[in-house]
């Protein structure tokens, strides 16, 4: 038989008795006082009867009243667990079993099952006080008060406390900032510190995710440490995981294995690189990093930067074609610009100009360039190839031919007619020479220079210097030697010369 069902029936058949009690009174009332009209003498005797079963029923009154108990149903969850004969009882054992818990580790401590109690009172009312608390004792889910970080809507970990929590996220953005946060309060709903001094470029460090946090009641061993905390916000976890090398390997294959890049085991594994030869049973440190949070910092920088010249480029016909002539020197300027720099995680994002003041404006660099077409043919009146005196004449000299005119002294050699250059270097004793062909069966050269000027395959232009004089070849001074060919016979230079 179920408790339920004896108590109710012990409850009826007692309640039957008083009942009984009760009618047996009355009756005994209603008799006596009709034999005392008829039987007077017999009063007393009756009366004393009458007096004992009223007593008898009171006595059965009393004793069933007095056994009438208050227990307690204890409820966890809204589900029974046992019967106490007092709330204390539960109360006493709760109270020390979380002084016990907070002595393990300190943390503020709260039973997460809601505990309420139902009270009975009835018939010598059954209870198990030891059986409650062994009950209790095996359900109790024991927690801790912690807060909770949540980024984006989603819970990362939790601290043991506020505090705790927002050295965490201050340590984390001064990484990236360099700015100590460690004193400043955090912005929870748009997880921004104040701004740095005044001095620092540093205008603003906040968070680019929602970062929030919320008070929470869990297990003790949620509680992660400030350190580990940390870690895991930079770099999303702090499970490392290794991968050992096997025959078919390579540095692509690894990275897909893992859903990680090429780039994150180059930065895992100090070393290795994208021409690292991988060795059978290597241990390659292949732990994805993905910082749960993107600390976002804006400074404002100014620098001096250069403003370039211009070059300017003007058409002169007067300078032959494929000549430049610089008029103007360039000069560069300068100015004063102020950017904003926006950093995620320490990599510039974006930089965007604030303002930008000139300081000095530059000057633009003026060339001139020839337009002027310079043929290849010549007048046939020769131009003095350089200045100086004549030194020594055409004709016979020293017991042989002498070719040309020595024009003696330094300086520099010109071209004697228009013409195309058809020989620059050296020549033998003639040192260093030119030939210009002058496309009319006339030719020029020019020997014992010191330096060249022009290339073969120049067309030059009556006038223009096609290097230095010098003494160069078979030569016992610095002069020029000058000679004229015509249509290939050797010519005196003065026959043509103006």
């Amino acid at each position: 038989m179920q408790w339920s069902e004896w108590k109710a029936k012990l409850q009826e058949r007692s309640e039957r008795i008083v009942q009984n009690c009760r009618e047996l009174a009355k009756r005994t009332i209603e008799q006596t006082s009709a034999y005392v009209q008829t039987h007077k003498k017999q009063t007393i005797s009756v009366a004393a009867g009458l007096v004992f079963t009223v007593a008898a029923g009171a006595s059965a009154q009393y004793y069933y009243s007095s056994n009438i108990l208050s227990v307690y149903h204890v409820l966890v969850n809204g589900q029974e667990i046992g019967v106490v004969d007092n709330p204390s009882v539960v109360k006493n054992w709760t109270s020390a079993k979380l002084e016990e818990e907070k002595a393990k580790n300190g943390l503020s401590l709260t039973l997460a099952d809601y505990i309420t109690y139902k009270e009975e009172r009835t018939y010598k009312a059954p209870f198990d006080n030891e059986a409650a608390l062994s009950a209790l004792s095996d359900i109790a889910d024991i927690k801790v008060e912690a807060v909770k970080l949540v980024v984006d809507g989603k819970v990362i970990g939790y601290a043991a406390d506020q505090n705790t929590a927002e050295q965490v996220l201050a340590h984390v953005k001064e990484k990236y900032s360099g700015v100590p946060q460690a004193d400043k309060k955090v912005a929870v709903a748009a997880a921004s510190l104040s701004a740095p001094a005044k001095s620092s470029p540093i205008k603003e460090v906040t968070f680019k995710e929602e970062v929030q946090t919320e008070s929470d009641s869990v297990t003790a061993a949620q509680v992660l440490p400030a350190e580990k905390l940390e870690e895991l916000l930079e770099k999303g976890t702090f499970k490392q995981m290794t991968h050992t090398v096997v025959e078919g390997d390579c540095i692509g294959c690894i990275a897909k294995k893992y859903d990680i890049t090429s780039n994150d085991i180059y930065a895992n594994n100090p070393g290795v690189t994208e021409n690292t030869v991988l060795q059978l049973g290597q241990q390659i440190n292949v732990t994805a990093v993905r910082p749960l949070v993107t600390v976002q910092v804006k400074e404002e920088l100014s620098q001096k930067e250069t403003i370039a010249f211009s070059t300017q480029i003007n058409n002169n016909d007067k300078l032959p074609k494929g000549e430049t002539k610089t008029v103007q020197e360039g000069r560069d300027g300068s100015k004063m610009v102020q950017y904003e720099v926006t950093k995620e995680n320490g990599q510039v994002v974006d930089r965007t100009i604030v303002k930008q003041d000139v300081i000095a404006q530059p000057v633009a660099k003026i060339v001139e360039r020839g337009t002027k077409v310079i043929p290849s043919r010549g007048t046939g009146r020769l131009s003095w190839p350089a200045g100086g005196y004549i030194s020594s004449g055409f004709g016979t000299r020293w017991g042989r031919m002498h070719k040309g005119i020595d024009i003696a002294g330094s300086g520099s050699v010109l071209a004697a007619d228009n013409g195309r250059v058809k020989f620059a270097g050296w020549d033998g004793d003639y040192g260093k020479a030119v030939i210009i062909d002058h496309g009319n069966g006339m030719e020029t050269l020019y020997g014992h220079m010191s330096t060249i000027s022009v290339n073969v395959g120049d067309v030059v232009a009556q006038g223009k210097k096609i290097g230095n004089k010098g003494s160069t070849g078979d030569s016992t001074g610095v002069h020029l030697h000058f000679e004229v060919h015509q249509n290939g016979r050797i010519q005196n230079p003065m026959r043509f010369l103006k």
